[in-house]
């Protein structure tokens, strides 16, 4: 039998939410901080994924239904750019879009225990059980 593998270390662990609303995204900025998680966030995917392709992110936390790019095309150009980053949706609409992006969701509004169990969850697995087939 195999071990599950353990997260890393919340103070190895750096994490980019994006959400262009604010009270999001420092609710959650303050939820992770507190559990000792490094926290980047960003209002604009496009500064995002300029975040992300500069520097490690372990874990990108993004809004699915923000204006400019949606989280699921950011998501996209991050797993482009840094395969090893691992994608959390959050979204208040799950659309077949959402669903049918295979990729780990957390539904609006959360609980502070239902965000930092999907965050472990996400980080704990070593590669995500939630990509997408190849060939989309």
């Amino acid at each position: 039998m195999t071990a599950e593998p353990s997260p890393p270390s919340p103070r190895e662990t750096t994490i980019l939410i994006v959400d262009d609303e604010d009270h999001v995204r420092d609710l959650c900025k303050d939820i992770l901080e507190a559990e000792g998680y490094v926290v980047i966030t960003a209002a604009d995917p496009l500064v995002a994924r300029r975040i992300a392709a500069s520097q490690t992110v372990h874990l990108l936390l993004t809004d699915v239904v923000m204006p400019a790019m949606s989280g699921l095309e950011l998501a996209d150009l991050v797993e482009a750019a840094r395969k090893e980053t691992k994608i959390l949706l959050m979204s208040g609409y799950m659309t077949a879009a959402t669903k049918a992006s295979g990729r780990a969701i957390l539904a609006k509004p959360f609980t502070v225990d239902a965000l930092l169990g999907a965050v472990r969850e996400c980080l704990t697995v070593r590669r995500s059980p939630f990509k997408r087939p190849e060939g989309r």
